[in-house]
């Protein structure tokens, strides 16, 4: 029997392939004629297939929001935060899906497929804190100048290196 994160992935690397197919009939046709054709070894291959180019999809995010931000480009972290999210749930179905498969990886290794994306991911949270703490910095800077421009000390508690009063 086939879960429902397996069809959803084969149905899904099956409209990436190009055919222009509606996802609607994919989702009737591909699970039953794909499985009768190709069985449990392509089923085992799609969903693995699925998983690999959700890891790919992640790392080029991941290295292009890396190299945006080590270059100083202005850069939409929203909308990088939103696409994170989006491959992270696209990671955890796939994951999902691999797990339900009741046999091994011939000749694959998802173990160093993940570590590469942890790699990444590590690289990106330290130059991701760098920025942080930039920032925090400067909000601590421009906290000061406000307070010292505007008070002439007597009442007001001293701000320490991060922008919150002693």
């Amino acid at each position: 029997m086939q879960s429902s994160y397996s069809s959803w992935f084969i149905e899904r690397q099956a409209s990436n392939s190009g055919t222009g197919e509606s996802p609607a009939s994919l989702r009737s046709s591909l699970p039953s004629t794909k499985m009768k054709e190709f069985g449990k070894e392509a089923h085992t291959e799609i969903i693995f297939d699925a998983f690999i180019n959700a890891v790919e999809r992640l790392e080029r995010l991941l290295d292009s929001e890396t190299a945006m931000l080590i270059e100083q480009q202005p850069i939409a972290l929203h909308d990088f935060n939103h696409k994170k999210r989006h491959g992270l749930l696209e990671l955890s179905r796939a994951m999902d899906a691999m797990r339900e498969l009741d046999h091994g990886y011939p000749g694959r290794d998802p173990k160093a497929t993940l570590a590469r994306l942890r790699m990444k991911l590590q690289k990106n949270l330290t130059i991701l804190q760098t920025h942080l703490d930039a920032v925090g910095a400067i909000a601590a800077i421009i906290a000061r100048a406000i307070q010292q421009h505007e008070s002439d000390g007597t009442y007001t508690p001293e701000l320490g290196d991060n922008g919150r009063s002693r």
